[in-house]
């Protein structure tokens, strides 16, 4: 009981805890190889360390030229567990379990203690098995795991940045060098800079380049990718002005912004601290964190819509714990469980909900069920027609020939026998599958992994006819799947919905995170 108590007042002194502004977030918002164009319509300055500085005039383009002398070092772990890290019997017992196993364990702490008191605590713990100075042996090592059914994740840890030079090249034709890693650029706006053909969605259909404007400072330096790095150094409420129409639709009703909002903001501060450590930002603005484009045409507009929800965030229950409240474009009828989805602990309010606006019990991890559920869609809120993300409920994708062997070339066990599912979420996404192949047998042990062999599938949340040639290897194959990404946490397909029907934010929040708790942690 009194244990209970005082889990009950750190919280009541977490949700009355009153902070003067928002969090400061350093987000990389852009990388170059060897050269960052620039402009600041209303000018700004300059800085080289504490050594140089200079004006820069409206309107005109400046380059930073920069050579790598030596690129960083990194050092890859394969990790089993994360627990938190006060979860002490948690960390023994997955010690113990992956020990009995004859793995040789070992852990690593990541994130800071809170620094101002109410803050939670985001500090995580992870378990390791092996570690490599190159990824491509992990990558391998994984692989032989996943074989024998076990599921891991690559851990990058950050030894030290690339080194190198940086050259300010001014539009007056003079320059200014700064050596070494320790040194950098600071580029400070009047009121915005400009950072030209920022490259933007690696690895996915929408690929490009595009100018984009940021309002706060950016630091220009050599990063851990060898690359030159720019890192926006801002407040968390001005990237969310420019997160929100950049992961749900600008054209959304309020409170579903609303709801992103949230979402978003309790997504970074959970993350804060142990998200892309020792590389100088906290967060990138690419799909892997939150989709960030900086200062977008409509930002007055989105500012005013979601300002009613400055500072909120979702709590886990009754403790002291920020929900990572995720979201994915479309559920495809229902939400999936984080630890099907992620290497990972349960999450009580991600285990998974129906999106059907009359709910039917369905088991999506049985075929039988799942190929119904697939060929006679029910009546969902992200399958309703006239909202962005709803043509992803349902979809079909076919590989031709040319298209199958890509698939085998990738997979690399030689022509592919048979493809088969293992085991389903309770979303029906496929979490694992095993190839046969002429040469070798390959597990699949994620559904991200999954969509991406079959040449980027919308989700895993699918039924496949295979075309078989004459030997009886598989040679082509038809798709139809229901979804679009992991499908854990917020569908905002759904939201969009819910909104346009009367639903309010915390409504939408309360569907999708079962039993979470709205607090303001700042105001």
């Amino acid at each position: 009981m009194k244990k209970l108590l005082a889990i009950l007042s750190v919280f009541t002194m977490l949700a009355a805890t009153s902070f003067a502004k928002a969090p400061d977030i350093r987000m990389l918002v852009a990388q170059y190889e060897n050269a960052v164009e620039f402009v600041m319509p209303e000018g700004g300055s300059w800085k080289a360390g504490q050594t140089s500085s200079g004006e820069i005039a409206p309107n005109v383009t400046y380059k930073i030229l920069g050579k790598i002398t030596l690129p960083a070092e990194r050092k890859f772990h394969l990790m089993v567990a994360t627990l938190d890290i006060m979860d002490d019997q948690g960390l023994l017992d997955a010690i113990e379990k992956y020990q009995r196993m004859h793995f040789k364990t070992h852990t690593i702490a990541v994130g800071e203690a809170p620094k101002m008191i109410g803050m939670p605590d985001n500090r995580v713990v992870h378990v390791g098995i092996a570690c490599y100075n190159e990824k491509e042996k992990a990558e391998a090592h994984k692989s032989e795991l996943a074989a024998k059914g076990i599921k891991t994740w690559i851990y990058i840890e950050n030894i030290r940045p690339a080194m190198g030079n940086l050259t300010f090249v001014e539009n007056n034709g003079g320059s200014h060098t700064i050596a070494g890693v320790d040194w950098g650029f600071t580029l400070t706006p009047n009121k915005t800079v400009i950072l030209k053909n920022v490259e933007h969605s690696k690895g996915y259909s929408w690929h490009g380049f595009e100018d984009r404007t940021y309002k706060g400072k950016v630091f220009i330096y050599f990063g851990m990718d060898d690359l030159m790095d720019c890192i926006e150094y801002t407040n968390l409420e001005e990237v969310l002005i420019g997160v929100v129409p950049s992961e749900i639709s600008a054209k959304a009703e309020k409170a579903a912004m609303e709801a992103q909002a949230v979402a978003a903001r309790g997504e970074i501060l959970s993350k804060k601290g142990i998200r892309h450590v020792n590389c100088g930002y906290d967060f990138c603005s690419e799909q892997h964190c939150q989709v960030y484009k900086g200062r977008l045409k409509n930002y007055e507009t989105i500012s005013e819509k979601i300002k009613g929800t400055y500072g909120k965030i979702l709590m886990m229950g009754n403790s002291t714990k920020i929900l990572d409240a995720v979201y994915s474009s479309n559920c495809g009828g229902h939400s999936s469980a984080i630890q099907n989805i992620w290497v990972g602990e349960a999450n009580p309010h991600l285990q998974g909900v129906s999106d059907e606006k009359s709910p039917k019990k369905r088991d999506l991890t049985n075929e039988t069920s799942v190929a119904d559920y697939i060929n006679n869609p029910p009546t969902s809120w992200c399958g309703t027609k006239g909202f962005e993300g709803a043509d992803k409920y349902r979809w079909t994708k076919d590989l031709t020939k040319e298209d199958w062997a890509k698939v085998e070339e990738k997979a690399a066990i030689g022509r592919i026998k048979s493809a088969e599912i293992m085991t389903r979420d309770v979303s029906g996404r496929i979490c694992t599958m095993k190839l046969t192949g002429e040469n070798a047998d390959k597990t699949l042990m994620s559904e991200l992994e999954i969509r991406q062999l079959f040449g980027g599938l919308r989700s895993s949340c699918f039924i496949v006819e295979f075309e078989a040639d004459k030997e009886g290897y598989i040679s082509a194959a038809k798709f139809k799947g229901a979804g679009f990404g992991h499908g854990v946490g917020m569908c905002q397909t759904g939201a969009q919905a819910m909104a346009a029907s009367g639903y309010s934010y915390e409504l939408i929040l309360e569907h999708y995170f079962p039993k979470a708790r709205l607090i303001p942690l700042y105001y």
